[in-house]
């Protein structure tokens, strides 16, 4: 099987504490989750001098230097763990900078194994590199559960900053993580300038293994065609939104139970808030019964005066009614955006009942036994209702992974939209 990579270089450097300054060669190591600084060579003096700002609680530090092939090295925020250790917080850069904007970018995508791809979008040229052998980065990925790079997404645009083509490449990694139903970041990325590069490593969040992919990959293309202009349409918040709603997606694919069922819960809940509807509405005789009880609870404390003082049974009678209200709030976004829930197989009340009734009977663990299966199914169930609401929202028009009698099948969203998965 294979193993997790980790990198390795060395160098020499001037590093900054607060004002203090040392010199000395380091070794510089980087796997899938952290980049660690170890300086090989410390004087007793500035291992005394390290110490005495340990202890004023000064443990930032600032690295200048060249590694053994020539390349400039620079490094901010680099957290002091040890005397000599530190942990690259703000990110690593190597070569120098221009202020002028770069010809191209290149990121290599964690979690992102597809084909090539070619597109024009408002100027900017998108085009990826596939791996010469994917499955053997996909299989790392699963057997491993960490963010193993695959697919080169390459950018160009003139006249474009830096900035702006990180800012296009987030864009394009949170459309394909909702695409691919799995985490794809970037943690290394390169721009270019008439053959001069520079490389920064800076870890960047979303990189989460998900539940699985939803778009075919063959249909990448038109999905970014159709969405990369509704995605930048959107306010602030709602991005935001689509954004946390794609990463409890992926959280929810692995844990205990109990946690998974919550993060589908909570999505369709700020999902419904972000485009607006803050609060459901109650049925009639739900209105009925709320009235009703009300007002029983105002006769019986103008009785009991000296009792429940503060209104916490007049609070407790009323919350009874704030699920009704979320479920009906659901039910408007989700009609909102063509998905009819009992349609498609998802039962509001059984998937809050069964979260209920997993945390209540303790943090159990995933296993495909009888007890669970039923909460098992109801979680797919959630997470695939949950994924067509985003394709919707982006309005995406095209294929989508479904199953009928649990074997997958390829169909239209317009069909998956009209029938539940078995």
């Amino acid at each position: 099987m294979e193993l997790p990579e980790c990198i390795h270089r060395i160098g020499k450097g001037i590093f900054l504490l607060d004002g203090f300054t040392f010199e000395s060669s380091f070794s510089l190591y980087r796997n899938p989750y952290r980049t660690r600084i170890i300086v090989e060579e410390i004087e007793h003096e500035t291992a005394v001098s390290i110490h005495g700002l340990f202890s004023s609680g000064n443990t930032t530090a600032r690295l200048t230097g060249t590694l053994d092939d020539g390349m400039p090295v620079n490094a901010s925020g680099l957290q002091a763990n040890a005397i000599g250790k530190f942990t690259a917080t703000e990110g690593i850069s190597f070569g120098r900078t221009r202020d002028t904007a770069p010809t191209q970018s290149r990121y290599p995508l964690t979690g992102y194994f597809g084909g090539a791809l070619t597109l024009f979008h408002n100027g900017w040229n998108i085009n990826t590199i596939p791996l010469a052998d994917p499955d053997v980065a996909r299989e790392l990925a699963e057997n491993w559960h960490i963010p193993v790079e695959g697919t080169v997404l390459r950018l160009r645009h003139e006249g474009s900053t830096m900035d702006e083509h990180r800012g296009f490449a987030r864009i394009i990694m949170n459309l394909l993580s909702i695409a691919s139903g799995t985490g794809v970041s970037c943690d290394r990325h390169f721009f270019e300038w008439d053959g001069d590069e520079i490389e920064i490593w800076s870890y960047w969040t979303g990189d989460e293994i998900g539940p699985g992919t939803i778009v075919p990959d063959f249909e990448i293309v038109r999905f970014l065609e159709q969405t990369l202009s509704v995605w930048q349409s959107l306010p602030q918040k709602q991005q935001e939104a689509l954004r946390l709603a794609r990463d409890y997606i992926n959280l929810s694919a692995l844990g205990y139970l109990d946690t998974r069922l919550l993060y589908i819960l909570q999505a369709w809940e700020f999902l419904a808030e972000a485009w607006g509807i803050k609060e459901g509405a109650l049925s009639d005789s739900e209105a009925g019964l709320r009235k009703a009880l009300l007002q029983a609870n105002k006769k019986w404390h103008k009785d009991q005066q000296k009792v429940d003082v503060d209104g916490y049974w007049g609070k407790r009678i009323t919350s009874v009614f704030d699920w009704p209200r979320l479920r009906d709030a659901i039910e408007k976004l989700a009609n909102r955006f063509g998905l009819n829930l009992k349609q498609v197989g998802l039962d509001l009340d059984l998937l809050k009942d069964a979260r209920n009734s997993v945390a209540h009977s303790g943090r159990l663990p995933i296993s495909l036994n009888r007890s669970n299966r039923e909460s098992l199914d109801l979680l797919t169930s959630g997470q695939y209702c949950l994924q067509l609401l985003l394709l919707r929202i982006l309005t995406y028009q095209g294929k989508v992974y479904h199953s009928t009698g649990r074997i997958r099948t390829i169909v239209d969203i317009d069909e998956a939209l009209a029938r539940a998965r078995t």
